[in-house]
């Protein structure tokens, strides 16, 4: 037989420890169900305060949430991100960017879909920002001049596997799409070139 003094402890005198770090444990889980929902849960986008669905630790357990944004504030957040003012023209790429990362909502998509070489010798370049659970994109195309950019379609669309290429015929932008989808033609954006 084993004596205490060899180091045994009879289970019968550990179950008050036993029992003293469960009860630790579900007190702390307990505590913390009811802190979190009193920590500030919400992020800043375009100067407004937008509630998101609980406090997270780290922006990338936010990032990874495909339910991160309130539901009451869907809505909201799509009609931010699709009426976000942007420049008619920039000086550069550079400025151009910096623009569009502005417009994006924190965590979610922005795509640079590429340059399109016209028959004329211009560029149209192509971006978009993904619209929170709204399954659309906000797409941006502006005409390259050099090295500066000017505004020529600004517009949202479905989510889809995006634009294949941009060109401009008869007054007009002619979007082709990557999943071979109709062609979607728009018109030019007031003041575009």
């Amino acid at each position: 037989m084993v004596s205490e003094r060899q180091g045994y402890i009879p289970v019968v005198r550990r179950l008050p420890l036993i029992i003293s770090i469960t009860a630790f444990i579900v007190a702390a889980a307990a505590s913390w169900k009811v802190v979190r929902r009193h920590i500030p849960s919400d992020i800043e986008y375009q100067g407004q305060k937008i509630k998101l669905s609980k406090y997270y630790l780290s922006f990338e357990d936010y990032k990874d949430d495909p339910d991160n944004i309130d539901p009451s504030e869907s809505a909201r957040v799509a009609r931010l991100v699709r009426e976000a003012p942007i420049a008619h023209q920039f000086a550069d790429r550079n400025e151009l960017v910096r623009a569009i990362f502005e417009i994006k909502f924190p965590g979610y998509g922005l795509g640079s879909l590429g340059e399109s070489p016209q028959p004329d010798g211009s560029i149209l370049a192509m971006f978009s920002v993904e619209i929170p659970r709204a399954n659309e994109n906000r797409y941006w195309v502006f005409e390259k001049y050099e090295s500066s950019y000017k505004l020529a379609n600004d517009f949202t669309g479905p989510d889809v596997p995006g634009f294949r290429k941009v060109r401009r015929e008869n007054g007009a932008l002619s979007y082709t799409w990557a999943n071979g989808g109709p062609t979607l033609t728009r018109p030019l954006t007031k003041n575009a070139p």
